[in-house]
């Protein structure tokens, strides 16, 4: 078993879509047609509301190109 921290939420701008912090489209892309995967957390700046975002891959597809 581990003993590491969990990675605090990362901060995002305010201008992020529902959908997105709801985990209903991919928080890098916006798709929603495509399998969705758990991404981690964010906090919106100003706020102390923790959400779960997922994502469909494609950040980790650009970083391969």
């Amino acid at each position: 078993m581990s003993d590491a921290l969990p990675l605090p939420p990362t901060v995002v701008d305010r201008h992020v879509s529902i959908a997105r912090l709801h985990g209903e489209a991919c928080f890098d892309c916006g798709a929603v047609n495509k399998t969705l995967r758990a991404a981690g957390h964010v906090m919106v700046r100003g706020s102390t509301r923790v959400w779960r975002i997922v994502t469909c891959g494609c950040r980790r597809q650009e970083a391969a190109a």
